[in-house]
């Protein structure tokens, strides 16, 4: 029995003195991972997006870029340049959208703001955006994520990233209604 005891005694003991090990290793590997941070859905950030969000399904023609900076720069799927270079385009492009969908709606909507080790802050939205082509007449289901990078609280690269199928046959079906 004593024997029986003593094999139980040193089990838990090595078993304690593993899991302390692991726990330090953690601390150690978090401490040197400048891609780890923190994530939240309550923060500013993310209420300044998700009312980007409500605007554009709105159509509201009052937006103004809340929380972009002069000199931002948007990145759509086609390519891998910048495709508007500042916010005065920006919301012009925010407004000119309007024109090629009717009943905006996002679905399964999550909104994150990143706060990373090395400093950087992203906001991040995953939906699917419903609508139909006001020049197609399709229903449209387009899955959208975006990335949005922050510095000293505004919004400098917003990267787009989606199919954009739909959306060149909508611009395709406006330019031939306009023949």
């Amino acid at each position: 029995m004593k024997k029986l005891v003593m094999i139980f005694a040193v089990a838990t003991a090595m078993f304690a003195c593993g899991q302390q090990k692991t726990e330090a290793g953690k601390t150690d590997a978090a401490s040197t991972d400048s891609l780890g941070g923190t994530m939240t859905a309550m923060d500013d950030k993310t209420k300044v997006i998700e009312a980007q969000m409500k605007a554009y399904a709105a159509q509201d023609t009052t937006y103004s870029g809340d929380g972009y900076a002069d000199n931002i720069q948007v990145y759509f799927p086609s390519d891998t340049l910048v495709d508007i270079r500042d916010k005065k385009a920006f919301v012009a492009d925010f407004k000119n959208q309007y024109t090629h969908w009717k009943d905006v709606k996002f679905d399964r909507t999550r909104v994150i703001t990143l706060k990373l080790n090395n400093g950087e802050v992203w906001t991040n939205v995953w939906c699917v955006m419903l609508a139909k082509g006001a020049f197609t007449g399709k229903d449209i289901l387009i899955p959208i994520h975006r990335a949005m990078l922050w510095q000293n609280d505004q919004i400098v690269r917003d990267i787009h990233l989606y199919d954009t199928k739909v959306v060149m046959d909508e611009i395709a079906a406006r330019a031939a209604a306009g023949k």
